[in-house]
């Protein structure tokens, strides 16, 4: 068994370095050190480990076994030790400084987003927020530390994940509700959106720029329904904006709906195919659990959700 009394702590983060960069110099420049001082963190790291951990194959390096099975609780033990220190017994939040980073959904942007912000600055001015789109990796970034919560779509497909990491925790926050619009003046559309208007219509959807799968694509895991879509714009946001004047028609959340501008008359219908239910919910990693200011950020959000209409 390998003894901890004799393992330089610091080494932890070159080893977090070299596993995810498998490339001295990037890893280097990420910690702002020299190379060669990488490079004897790295010699000292196989001595350490018995293992070179990094070898090369043709021009670059890639990891041992022993380096694969190193990455994650390496990470994990990183990410836990920087929660530990980061947290304070405890909490102030009119005095408290502190930076989060939020990963939010397109559907909570136009009305969960401003009320937090106000809250924020009545109740904690000292805390500052970081505020990222929602993109496929949003489970793999919460479980690496890249974001301290998020508000998202509880649809597993989204992802691509076949079930929640054991590690987030979850609150489902509110319903959504997906509706079709078109202009007000829409040349062939009346009253009602049939089925077939729907299928035969040109089709608008926004798609996050983050998501590296097709437009459709997301539809499909979205409706679980198989769309051409003719216009793609880079958010949900922007559909009521391009709709006026047009025959497009678009699938979107009542709530953007209705917080669009009044610039841009449109009739609204419910979607004219079955949709799953679909809720908001709030992920976080359990390593956060203990932390009084995590927690009071999670309850504000929480709160403010269940005050919305």
């Amino acid at each position: 068994m390998l003894e901890l009394r004799r393992f330089d702590l610091n080494l932890l983060i070159s080893l977090d370095a070299l596993l995810h960069e498998k490339n001295i110099s990037r890893a280097a420049e990420k910690l702002y050190v020299s190379q060669p001082a990488m490079s004897a963190a790295l010699h000292k790291l196989r001595e350490y480990f018995n293992d070179p951990l990094l070898m090369r194959v043709g021009r670059t390096l890639e990891l041992t076994p022993r380096g694969h099975s190193l990455v994650e609780p390496v990470r994990e033990a990183l990410l836990r030790i920087q929660a530990t220190l980061g947290t304070q017994p405890q909490f102030d939040p009119a005095t408290a400084r502190r930076e989060f980073s939020i990963i939010i959904s397109e559907e909570a942007l136009p009305d969960l987003l401003p009320a937090l912000v106000r809250r924020l600055a009545v109740e904690a001015p000292g805390i500052s927020c970081r505020v990222q789109l929602i993109s496929e990796s949003v489970l793999t970034r919460l479980e690496y530390g890249e974001a301290d919560l998020s508000v998202c779509l509880d649809s597993l497909r989204l992802y691509a994940a076949r079930a929640w990491p054991e590690s987030l925790r979850m609150v489902r926050l509110r319903p959504v509700r997906w509706v079709c619009a078109v202009d007000a003046h829409h040349p062939t559309v009346g009253d009602t959106l049939t089925a077939e208007q729907f299928f035969s219509l040109p089709h608008a959807f926004g798609a996050p720029n983050a998501y590296s799968v097709s437009t459709e694509e997301l539809v499909r895991r979205l409706f679980d329904i198989d769309l051409t879509v003719q216009l793609a714009v880079p958010s949900l946001l922007h559909l009521p904006l391009v709709l006026a004047g047009t025959s497009y028609v678009a699938t979107l959340p009542e709530r953007v709906l209705m917080m669009a501008p009044a610039v841009a008359p449109l009739k609204t219908f419910p979607t004219p195919f079955p949709t799953s239910e679909q809720h908001e919910m709030l992920l976080w990693h359990n390593r956060h659990d203990p932390d009084p200011a995590h927690a009071w950020l999670r309850e504000l959000i929480i709160e403010i959700c269940s005050q919305l209409p």
